[in-house]
């Protein structure tokens, strides 16, 4: 995006409204067109959103950070894993430079589920000295406004990037202190600002087996070469411990790691934003590359204005119960999987726990037989008890607003398994020849504390019936899981 010069109007702002749960997707008569299913069924028109729009969408932007045992077993190859993570795609990627640091606890604590997530939690003193030792809010809204590490210039090229605002910047600061010029600044992306989370997660390997030793002397003797070409590659150490466990070591010992899993706590903090911080902010601190201004740039080295706000944590874990084809794959792989499940699956509960922490997700298509396709699948907890709401779009007040319009229920039979690794042994599986709803593949494909209903990772999407507002359903509208049946999900 082409650089200028940015001046913004006080008067602009004075009367902002931001809301927690506002998202926003592309006009849907711009994304739909018409294609032809031809199943079996015969063919049947359906409406789908052009393939360049399809990750168009507004998302929360999310910062993940570890806490590190590096004295507990696995602790380094935790680390190490970690850093190998994928942001969620749901989410925009708002990490910093640090993402992790160490527990003060010489061990892992067992904590009373009575004192988890308070002040007594050890780790909410580590996360609490973790966020203010490194100004962690603060890098937060430097890096919304990509803040020139030199100079201390601001600009809004990522602001408005990832609220997919088309037009120029004399549009906005032509915006006046009316309603529809406060919403046009929403619109730009700045309400995106109020929903970036960081998620904080307390990761321990936990051995289920009666061989330990023999698993970590491969794991140590096995993780290494991989670890030095990951290192030769990213001139980073932080992989050296990571390495490709093949031939012998992982033939020896894959059954053994067979019988571990990974529990996970996460912590989820919210970036605190509002009208009077955007205020502030624009007064006190902005100035781009136009205008430099040394006391604006120490004004907001020194400021205490940005915040982050505890919402609240869960706990689950993840098994390594795979294929047996999977099973003798290197064990970096495997942990990869576990760790990222684990991750995903807190996600989930988290986005089930607290309203403003869930993600809207748009309708891909709408089917010719009356059903709705959506990129969604187990990896955001998807069943065929949640029922999902579609939102959209309204701008009728001069304010962008979202009114819902329908329901969606998932079929059964029809959900994608979508959840890291999940192709890769539905393919396993198949040439194992396990049929894909046999018991035995339910067990291969689930870690056995899991409940997670049946998803076939050969769909690309998850299909939806219309429980109501089948005539405003359109392809583009935003859909938000609202109600979740919470037994044995």
């Amino acid at each position: 995006m082409k650089k200028f010069c940015f001046f913004f109007l006080p008067c602009m702002m004075a009367a902002w409204t931001f809301s927690a749960q506002d998202t926003s997707a592309v006009t849907a008569d711009t994304l739909a067109v018409a294609v032809t299913d031809t199943s079996a069924a015969g063919p049947q028109p359906v409406e789908v959103l052009k393939g360049e729009e399809i990750g168009k969408y507004r998302r929360s932007s999310l910062y993940t950070v570890l806490i590190r045992h590096s004295n507990a077993k696995y602790g380094n190859t935790i680390d190490s894993v970690f850093m190998m993570m994928q942001t969620p795609d749901k989410f925009n990627n708002h990490d910093l430079e640090i993402k992790s640091f160490e527990s003060s606890a010489r061990k892992a604590r067992k904590v009373v589920n009575e004192i988890r997530g308070t002040e007594k939690d050890p780790n909410i003193s580590d996360i609490d000295r973790f966020i203010d030792e490194t100004d962690a809010a603060k890098g937060m809204i430097a890096k919304w406004f990509d803040r020139d590490p030199v100079t201390g210039a601001f600009d809004i090229d990522l602001v408005m990037e990832r609220g997919y605002y088309d037009a120029s910047y004399a549009d906005i600061e032509e915006a006046d202190a009316n309603i529809r010029g406060r919403a046009m600044l929403a619109d730009a992306g700045f309400d995106l600002i109020g929903r970036t989370f960081m998620l904080v997660n307390d990761i321990t390997f936990v051995d289920r087996g009666e061989t330990s030793s023999k698993v970590g002397a491969g794991l140590m003797a096995g993780l290494s070469l991989i670890g030095k070409a990951l290192s030769i590659a990213k001139d980073d150490e932080t992989y050296e411990v990571i390495g490709d466990a093949s031939g012998a070591v992982a033939g020896a010992v894959a059954n053994e790691f067979a019988g571990y899993k990974v529990n996970i706590i996460s912590y989820l903090y919210r970036l605190d934003w509002d009208n009077a911080m955007l205020d502030k902010f624009l007064a006190d601190y902005w100035f781009d590359s136009c205008a430099p201004d040394s006391a604006k740039r120490a004004a907001f080295d020194e400021s205490e204005l940005f915040t982050l706000s505890y919402v609240g944590h869960t706990m689950t874990s993840a098994a390594n119960i795979s294929s047996k084809s999977f099973s003798a794959r290197p064990l970096h792989e495997q942990f990869l999987k576990v760790c990222t499940r684990a991750l995903d699956k807190a996600i989930v509960e988290l986005q089930r726990e607290y309203d403003e922490f869930k993600v809207n997700v748009p309708v891909y298509s709408v089917n010719g037989d009356g059903t709705v396709d959506v990129k969604i699948g187990l990896k955001e907890g998807v069943n065929s008890r949640s029922v999902y709401e579609v939102l959209m779009k309204d701008v009728s007040s001069g304010v962008t607003q979202y009114k819902r319009v329908g329901l969606l229920k998932a079929i059964p039979g029809k959900i994608w398994d979508n959840r890291f690794g999940a192709m890769e042994e539905a393919i396993m599986l198949e040439q194992e020849g396990v049929a894909e709803d046999s018991t035995a593949d339910n067990t291969a494909r689930q870690p056995e504390e899991d409940s997670v209903e049946a998803g076939n990772a050969f769909l690309d999407a998850t299909t939806f019936q219309i429980m109501s507002g089948a005539n405003e359903i359109v392809p583009g509208l935003l859909i938000r899981e609202m109600k979740i049946d919470r037994e044995k999900q």
